[in-house]
């Protein structure tokens, strides 16, 4: 088995275990599975956390407290290196029981599921830095408490990938994968680029020939998912770059610093690939059309995941895309998490925390 394989394996036990195993055993097989200086950073609000025991205190408790009897279902595992870094890479469905509250968000006492993607650094046979991306945004509308305007995608959850279309656990083709990323980079670096993006009615209509004609776009709430051409720049891509005409990402130094903008991730395994940024855009929130917002004209940094596969042809199909909406909003002047607490109990106080300028 390659190293890449023994990493893949790592996590897909670390994942399993921290979720099947009794709460009580969290800090063993945190301990077990990642160096105990492990780097978390996960999604806002719960952002950077630095050691096992500040993860654990911070976010897997919390999490555990929230779905004791939650499990996490892996949709694909991507191993692979990159900047010289072993990582590992999987998306896929935590689910379970939502029985106490998450981030002020109130239980619903039944079946709730929370998309997840989970990238990180293997040194030595244990994670040594973790990005833990969370569709917390959907776990609101589940609970009765969306934010936003109803979305212009379909709120399903995601589709898994077919069976038998490779990147599992235990299974490592680097050959097939470094094709499936040359292809991804290609599509990505086709993007239509700054300059040409005067409006939305002169932008030029430029799809990349990688993508096939009924290509599913996941994308996670607020935005929802979408599929084939039309639907993508419809219910995403226009509104997106009339809300961020000036979006653009970072030159990096692939010799530099770990924690860098731009890509911290990029890999391709068998059929599929996975690009991911902490962050990994920025633009200004110029229009109005994304998540139906008012312009802010602030300057928003964008944490992103994107993981694809591609088919027997060599067409992306399937792309799935983990953003950090509430980071964004947040950027944005908009706390959904504080403004949540008055929803949930109408009899607080707004005035208590008004302070005029």
């Amino acid at each position: 088995m390659s190293v890449h394989a023994q990493n893949k394996a790592i996590v897909a036990r670390f994942l399993t275990e921290i979720a099947d195993l009794p709460p009580e055993q969290s800090r063993a097989v945190l301990s077990r599975y990642c160096h105990d200086d492990c780097r978390w950073e996960v999604f806002h609000p719960f952002n950077t956390m630095l050691g096992n025991q500040t993860g654990l205190d911070r976010f897997w408790q919390p999490l555990r407290d929230a779905f004791p009897d939650y499990e996490q279902r892996m949709a694909l595992v991507i191993g692979g290196e990159y900047e010289g870094r072993e990582q590992v890479s999987t998306w896929g469905q935590m689910m379970g029981t939502f029985d106490a509250p998450l981030l002020g968000i109130p239980p619903t006492r039944g079946l709730v599921t929370m998309k997840f993607g989970f990238n990180c650094i293997v040194r030595d046979g244990k994670i040594a830095k973790a990005y833990v991306l969370l569709d917390l945004v959907d776990v609101m509308r589940q609970a009765g408490h969306y934010p936003f305007r109803p979305m212009p995608g379909s709120a399903e959850q995601w589709a898994f990938p077919p069976c038998d279309t490779g990147a599992t656990a235990f299974a490592c083709d680097e050959v097939m994968g470094a094709e499936s990323l040359r292809i991804i980079r290609e599509m990505q670096m086709g993007l239509v680029p700054q300059a040409e993006i005067k409006n939305m009615a002169n932008a030029p209509d430029r799809h990349s020939p990688h993508w096939h004609k009924n290509m599913n776009w996941y994308g996670p709430a607020g935005l929802g998912s979408m599929r084939g051409r039309r639907g993508f720049r419809n219910f995403h891509g226009a509104l997106f770059l009339q809300g961020f005409s000036d979006r653009t990402g970072w030159v990096r130094d692939h010799e530099g610093p770990e924690d860098a903008p731009g890509h911290y991730v990029r890999m391709g395994d068998g059929r599929y690939g996975v690009t991911g940024g902490w962050p990994s855009l920025n633009a200004t929130h110029l229009g109005p059309e994304w998540l139906g917002l008012p312009p802010t004209g602030r300057r928003v940094m964008m944490r992103v995941a994107d993981w694809y596969r591609l088919d027997n042809d060599n067409k992306i199909i399937d792309n799935w895309v983990m953003i950090d909406v509430p980071h964004m909003v947040h950027q944005m002047g908009m706390d959904i998490f504080h403004d949540l607490q008055f929803f949930v109990d109408p009899s607080l106080d707004r005035t208590a925390v008004f302070d005029p300028v």
